[in-house]
């Protein structure tokens, strides 16, 4: 079969691109917006997770409004707590106007302020201080987006938030912020933050969304087992009862289906969770992977470039791009993708040099782009950190494996499967691993998953 070219894939993307909701990098919108996080006034210290989940929820209803283009989370999230006043900030980020605020929980009460400014003239355009119950956070949080799209003169219709205990929505953002590590010990932190979430409120449906997510990632990557099938199962149809309109709800479901086999259910799934939020990274990023997983690289290059136009700081997405463009044998389109993803790799150790995944997808590029002794002194670092963590076995596997080094490869692969990792399909279509096809040992490690 001949290999397609850039040109002729790219033509093959726009074509699938409009039979799919409009990812939010084609979207023509103005005024250009930021929010940044709110500042923790608590004299113990700044809680990182509430003080950016507050500004998140906003954020992500004003990317709802089609009048609006607001910047990324991260690229705005960069300037939390850095003093600058607001106008500077606005300035940098090339915003037409910006808002900040500040939170000070105190026992069962909360204050939050919010002040929204016009970048040009500095002028205030809306400003307002809150004093509440923990149980009145979302009902208040609704008031703060209603006066924010009010004084942008916005007038669309915006999404009613179900109330939630201040209580369980910080556990559930401490279990975010861990379950994006995608390691074992991160999802099982994950895990238990959002069932304390849940214990605190059994009617959260993003809560019984992110346990389904972990267990759908445990049965994929740590432990294929009946336990965690039937709870991603469970989980996903829970938080679909409690909230059918929920996007993650859907893409939790997807994350089930797709863990349990059922590939055109959980296609189905993710397209529904699309269609409701285009703008939900879990939705594009784990369709991704079902379908690079599925032996389908040109709708798994849409989709992972989708999930890194959500979030133009994670490298994750645009390295796993690379890899669907090099099993394609699109390798301009690879060198790019792995070149961009490199720098944010690098970018993000050196604020988190702990992070192994950065480390290990690190490594991959390095390698890729024929910087192997840098890229394998990478991969044993990384291994260091966590020596039987199956994920990070598995790609220790394809590092390997690029740089030449077969015996070194299938031991890595062979642990990552005693470890827990059984994903036979990933190991079929990466094309990481085709030096190792032909060889005998690589043909038994299949056989027997």
């Amino acid at each position: 079969m001949a290999v397609p070219s850039s040109k002729s894939l790219r033509s093959q993307q726009v074509t699938a691109r409009s039979r799919a909701p409009l990812p939010p990098r084609y979207r023509q919108a103005r005024p250009v917006v930021a929010v940044l996080p709110f500042l923790d006034l608590r004299p113990e210290g700044a809680e990182e997770p509430l003080a950016e989940g507050l500004a998140e929820e906003i954020l992500q209803a004003l990317n709802e409004l089609e009048g609006l283009q607001v910047i990324s989370r991260t690229t705005s999230f960069l300037y939390g707590g850095s003093g600058l006043p607001l106008a500077e900030v606005g300035r940098r980020l090339q915003a037409n106007a910006i808002l900040g605020g500040s939170i000070l929980p105190q026992g069962e009460r909360l204050t939050i302020r919010a002040e929204l400014m016009a970048v040009g003239t500095e002028q205030g355009l809306w400003t307002q201080t809150f004093g509440f119950d923990r149980k009145d956070l979302f009902p208040t949080l609704e008031k703060i987006i209603q006066g924010v799209a009010g004084a942008l003169q916005t007038s669309a219709p915006l999404r009613t938030r179900r109330a939630v205990d201040l209580r369980a929505y910080e556990f559930y953002l401490r279990g975010r912020s861990y379950y994006y590590r995608f390691n074992r010990h991160g999802m099982a932190f994950a895990a238990q933050m959002f069932q304390q979430a849940l214990d605190l409120d059994p009617g959260y449906a993003s809560a019984w969304a992110g346990l389904a997510n972990c267990a759908a990632y445990a049965h994929i990557y740590i432990e294929r087992t009946e336990t965690q099938r039937e709870l991603a199962e469970a989980c996903s149809r829970k938080a679909l009862e409690l909230d059918p309109t929920l996007s993650e709800a859907h893409a939790s479901r997807g994350a089930a289906l797709s863990a349990a086999g059922r590939a055109d259910e959980a296609e189905e799934a993710f397209e529904t969770s699309l269609r409701l939020d285009p703008n939900l990274y879990e939705a594009a990023y784990f369709y991704a992977r079902h379908c690079f997983a599925a032996g389908k690289p040109e709708r798994a290059i849409e989709y992972f470039e989708w999930a890194a136009a959500l979030r133009p700081e994670d490298f994750q997405a645009i390295l796993l791009v690379a890899q669907a463009y090099h099993s394609l044998g699109v390798e301009d389109e690879a060198e790019r993708a792995r070149r961009q993803g490199l720098a944010l790799v690098e970018q993000r150790l050196q604020h988190a040099p702990d992070d192994v995944r950065a480390r290990y997808l690190g490594a991959n590029a390095l390698v890729a782009l024929g910087e192997r002794e840098k890229g394998l002194a990478w991969a044993r670092q990384a291994r260091s950190m966590d020596p039987e963590d199956p994920m990070l076995l598995y790609n220790l596997g394809c590092i390997n494996a690029l740089a030449g080094e077969p015996a070194e490869a299938l031991a890595c692969l062979g642990l990552a499967v005693t470890a827990g990792l059984t994903q036979k399909d990933w190991l079929l279509h990466d094309g990481d691993l085709d030096s190792l096809r032909n060889l005998p040992e690589f043909q038994r490690l299949l056989d027997n998953l």
